[in-house]
């Protein structure tokens, strides 16, 4: 029975499989971790959803505040209801100013053995 030697050029052979390996990892981390690198990209992404989520929000309050302008430059009714909110008045209307009523405070029960009859 004989015995295996070892391979004298067997890490010669490896060298150049090793300097692959090298290469394809480090091309891996740089794509992974240099700027707009994939992690930077997803960030982006989800950066932009949120600002495509805000930018539509804003474009409906827009459309509403729109909306409110028009209906105030034209509505009569809606004219009124905004100066009776702001608390104007029509012309030969007067106004009465009723004072908040305050509730009277709640009196403590008497103690019991004091003032007894």
């Amino acid at each position: 029975m004989t015995i295996p030697l070892k391979d004298p050029n067997r890490n010669k052979r490896r060298l150049p499989l090793f300097i692959a390996a090298a290469i394809v990892i480090a091309a891996v981390c740089i794509s992974l971790f240099r700027d707009m690198g994939i992690v930077d990209s997803w960030r982006l992404r989800n950066t932009e959803r949120q600002l495509r989520g805000e930018v539509e929000k804003l474009r409906q309050e827009n459309a509403l505040l729109k909306r409110t302008v028009e209906d105030l430059r034209g509505n009569p009714a809606v004219i009124e209801q905004e100066a009776r909110r702001l608390g104007l008045i029509k012309e030969g209307e007067n106004v009465i100013v009723v004072p908040q009523r305050q509730e009277p405070r709640p009196q403590a029960p008497p103690k019991p053995g004091k003032n007894r009859p």
